[in-house]
């Protein structure tokens, strides 16, 4: 990414990006047929088009400055806005844009572009109800304040009462209405729901103080208290919806086979058809980077790589005839035919695309509070009733004065809060918190259960030692960037890579066995890059991956390794410290799997490999990892074991389909994001366990205060609204004390 950046003069991305905030990062390349009906839709229009795309990835001024920055370097650009918040980009072009051009650019510094979703402009209707009944209860509090200072008579004194009568019963009209909705609808599902207490504090609150208000007795008119009641419990609810929402915005939208398209030949011509359309006996037309949707015979030689459904990191050679499986992507240069052998219908891609069936443990933190809290206010409400019901009068007075003070502030703004800024301080780390659950769920987590491919490793192979390089003369070096540059296997790019320097020469002629490797036949001599045992049949050094031969004896015997996440090894490590046991769980070879645990200190017991998806499920079924275990992968082979896991993420966001059946995301290179949201679900039980702790301790002071028939109407203005304040501080002051994290 810095150095596509550097290249293109774009700098200045690192100086508006946060000091706190991560860059994105590259994803490797990606579908784009969904891009060519938008590609033809501006090459032939006669004027400007507005195109509409879903944008991933975007989450700082810098990310917002440098799309817009790619875009206005186009001829043809004419406007381009970027709502990070939504995950949306509007452009406004000219026919000759070249928009695939520009997406391209895009995703070289790991952002994910997609089609527009269908998604609208969603529910602002909480948001508006928070504005008005603010604006309502902060004008109803300073016409109360009139009357509490001295207002006691006169006319002006009357319009003041029948203002905060007017703004009062507005409030709940407007802000009100939402919980008793809300508690209705959970009675019909047959649940006590938190918003039980605070839609009957309202009614209640509101029908005793208005019996007050027509009786002419000040002392049981609640209306400010009740005003700023509703609007510090929209506040809340605002605070508990927002950034979850927020960070499902930020994905791809889509989550299944309608995202996937292949070319279809009809009539000897290919079409673009999504992969849902595909029928047995369909031919198909797979150029490089391709999806095979189905199981299918191939009608030429073909390299595929396997990764996203086996978790296999190294692309296998198929003959022509050979049966390919389906979620194959092929990696040959040269198109190939593959005769469809089933439909999609009948694909297993197609069980593994199905929708997400729901949030793992959803509302369970907040349904069990809210039980318990439902219970105890209707008992305590209750309980003052009987204790005044010789007077008629004066238990409503009690009993709405309980309903007011008892206020839910810890669960209904303190606690969501806290979710609020932990979310938000993940965010800046570059993980993205997609459920409402995780961090509730994220504290019971003892041990974490990493995919290998793509999620403890780059997907991607490096080179170990580049001694062997070094040790060639050059014209055996300038040959082997020759072979190893027209090569589309990674072993190959990654030789390709530690050489520069390297120029392709126009007169060498190269091609590639199947399987083996790269061949070139200059000057009488034939040159080979690719496995020992074919490159020097009678020389072949053990233990290298790949061999460099001229005329079968060996110039260079090279090794490579998947490359590690920067961090992975230090953040397996600092897991351990914290109690929590790391596990390696893939379908890649067993051999292969424990050589990775090796590097990372991982205990071989704990690596384990040749897993099916299916076998993935299953295992962490076996182990009890609905109670106790993070799922991190990346695949689409990894869907079914990040629905049994307790909590689940990816590193994945070019597809949407793992994102969509997460937790969380994250977009770092690095692991590090893991570990902290798991020491934030910690600090978050402290933060809360001592909420609830002021919370009770308030209420049970106010409730002895409402049973001894003292809660006047100004002590209940005060009481409320403390309260309220005091747990927000708390709250915030006890997250800021732990300080800055550095990973």
């Amino acid at each position: 990414m810095h150095g596509f950046l550097r290249a293109q003069g774009l700098e200045r991305y690192y100086e508006l990006r946060p000091s706190d905030g991560v860059p994105a990062r590259p994803d490797g390349e990606r579908d784009h047929k969904w891009l060519e009906p938008l590609v033809e839709r501006v090459a032939t229009s006669q004027g400007l088009t507005r195109i509409g795309l879903d944008v991933q990835g975007v989450h700082c001024a810098a990310c917002v400055w440098v799309i817009g920055a790619l875009f206005d370097r186009r001829e043809g650009a004419r406007e381009c806005v970027v709502n990070p918040a939504r995950g949306q980009v509007s452009l406004i072009v000219a026919p000759g844009f070249d928009l695939e051009g520009w997406a391209r650019d895009v995703e070289a510094i790991g952002y994910a572009l997609g089609p527009p979703s269908a998604r609208g402009a969603g529910d602002d209707g909480l948001t508006l109800r928070m504005g008005i009944s603010l604006a309502l209860a902060a004008n109803t509090m300073m016409l109360a304040l009139a009357i509490y200072f001295g207002l006691a008579e006169g006319a002006l004194y009357a319009v003041a009462r029948q203002l905060v009568f007017a703004l009062s019963a507005t409030t709940v009209l407007v802000g009100g209405s939402w919980f008793v909705r809300s508690a209705w609808q959970s009675l019909r599902r047959g649940a006590l729901h938190l918003d039980l207490p605070i839609a009957l504090g309202v009614v209640l609150a509101f029908a005793g103080s208005t019996w007050s208000f027509l009786r002419g007795d000040p002392r049981g008119e609640f209306f400010d208290t009740l005003a700023i009641f509703v609007a510090l419990m929209l506040v809340g609810r605002w605070l508990q919806e927002r950034a979850v929402a927020r960070h499902r915005r930020r994905l791809l939208s889509s989550t299944g086979a309608e995202a996937l398209y292949t070319r279809r030949l009809d009539a000897g011509r290919p079409a673009l058809v999504r992969c849902d359309a595909v029928r047995a006996g369909d031919t198909l037309l797979l150029a490089r980077g391709d999806l095979l949707p189905v199981d299918a015979v191939l009608e030429g030689d073909a390299s595929l790589r396997l990764d996203w459904i086996s978790g296999e990191s190294e692309p296998h050679g198929f003959r022509e005839g050979e049966r390919a499986p389906a979620g194959a992507f092929l990696v040959s240069a040269a198109a190939v035919r593959a005769r469809a052998e089933t439909a999609f219908a009948d694909s297993p891609l197609d069980a593994l695309l199905a929708a997400p069936t729901g949030e793992a443990g959803a509302g369970a933190f907040w349904d069990r509070l809210g039980r318990y809290y439902v219970l105890g206010v209707l008992a305590l409400a209750t309980l003052g009733f009987a204790l005044w019901a010789s007077e008629p009068a004066d238990a409503l007075r009690v009993t709405t004065a309980v309903l007011v003070v008892t206020c839910p502030c810890a669960f209904g703004i303190a606690v969501p809060l806290a979710y609020e800024l932990l979310h938000g301080a993940s965010a800046r780390r570059g993980l993205f918190v997609r459920s409402a659950t995780a961090m509730d769920r994220a504290r019971e987590v003892r041990r974490v259960v990493f995919d290998k491919t793509g999620t403890l490793t780059e997907g991607v192979p490096a080179l170990v030692d580049r001694a062997p390089l070094d040790a060639l003369d050059a014209p055996a070096r300038a040959m082997l960037f020759d072979l190893a540059a027209r090569s589309t296997h990674p072993k190959a790019r990654a030789v390709a890579a530690a050489l520069p320097a390297g120029v392709l020469r126009d007169e060498i002629v190269a091609h590639e066995e199947l399987g083996r490797g790269m061949q070139a036949l200059v000057d009488g001599v034939i040159w080979r890059l690719g496995r020992p045992d074919w490159a020097a049949p009678e020389h072949a050094p053990r233990g290298a991956d790949l061999v460099l031969s001229r005329a079968g004896q060996p110039l260079a015997a090279l090794t490579t390794e998947e490359a590690l996440r920067p961090d992975a090894a230090r953040e397996i490590a600092a897991l351990g410290a914290l109690g929590l046991e790391a596990w390696i769980l893939s379908g890649d070879a067993p051999e292969k799997v424990h050589a990775l645990a090796d590097r990372l200190g991982v205990p071989r017991e704990r690596a384990i490999g040749g897993q099916s998806p299916t076998d993935k499920a299953a295992w962490l079924r076996r182990v009890g990892a609905d109670r106790d275990a993070l799922f991190i992968g990346d695949g689409i082979n990894d869907t079914l074991a990040a629905e049994v896991a307790l909590v689940s993420g990816t590193p994945s966001i070019d597809r949407p389909f793992m994102p969509a059946r997460c937790d969380f995301y994250f977009v770092t290179a690095g692991l590090a994001p893991i570990r902290r949201m798991l020491l934030d679900a910690r600090r978050l039980r402290r933060v809360v366990r001592a909420d609830l702790a002021l919370a009770v301790a308030y209420n049970l002071g106010a409730v002895g205060l409402a049973y001894a028939g003292v809660v006047e109407p100004w002590l209940a203005a005060i009481l409320m609204p403390v309260s309220s304040l005091a747990t927000i501080g708390l709250t915030a002051v006890a997250l800021r004390e732990e300080g800055a994290w550095t990973p």
